[in-house]
């Protein structure tokens, strides 16, 4: 099988989130994507809130794709998400037979160096890479066989300003999935 890893704060989910999914879903033509929320996050300050709540958003968000399943491997451990060990548990639960693909921002390329095992990671599995508006990888390049660069649209909002928006009592249905609007904007 091929499967994805997706990871992120996902705080909260939005449609970008959901595009990404369907498009490393189609382009890489995995077998099955994990969507893991992280639960304390390593690479900085950890101001997320409510682990189960953005868990439950991503769920209701994925419930009908059936190659999508979201897992809550980072957010029921009581210590810092590290990339590798979280990569371990997954090969370790489906096995190494498979083929693996851990799907991160060009944002996160730029300080991969940084990460718990990085070398490890690539040698592992297939470092997808999806651009982001505001990055150059070039001042930090890295060049392995595993590192791959996908195509992708770019989204003129964040999750951070979904949240500021939230705050201010500002529409927010052309960033998130109806699904979960509601939710958001009740919270």
């Amino acid at each position: 099988m091929k499967i994805g890893i997706y990871g992120g704060s996902f705080n909260p989910i939005h449609i970008g989130h959901e595009k990404i999914a369907k498009l490393v879903l189609k382009e890489l033509n995995l077998d099955k994507l994990l969507v893991i929320p992280v639960g304390i996050p390593s690479h900085r300050e950890n101001n997320l809130k409510d682990s189960f709540f953005r868990y439950e958003l991503c769920k209701i968000v994925f419930e009908d794709i059936d190659k999508i399943e979201v897992s809550d491997i980072e957010i029921k451990k009581d210590k810092i998400s590290y990339t590798y060990d979280t990569l371990l548990e997954i090969i370790d639960i489906y096995g190494s037979k498979h083929e693996y693909f851990e799907i991160i921002g060009e944002d996160s390329l730029e300080n991969f160096r940084s990460w718990k095992n990085y070398e490890k990671i690539l040698d592992l599995c297939k470092l997808v890479v999806l651009k982001r508006k505001n990055c150059n990888t070039k001042k930090n390049e890295i060049k392995h066989k595993n590192i791959i660069f996908l195509k992708n649209s770019y989204f003129d909002f964040s999750s951070t300003e979904i949240r500021e928006k939230l705050k201010l009592k500002e529409d927010i249905s052309h960033m998130v999935n109806p699904k979960i609007l509601k939710l958001l904007e009740n919270r």
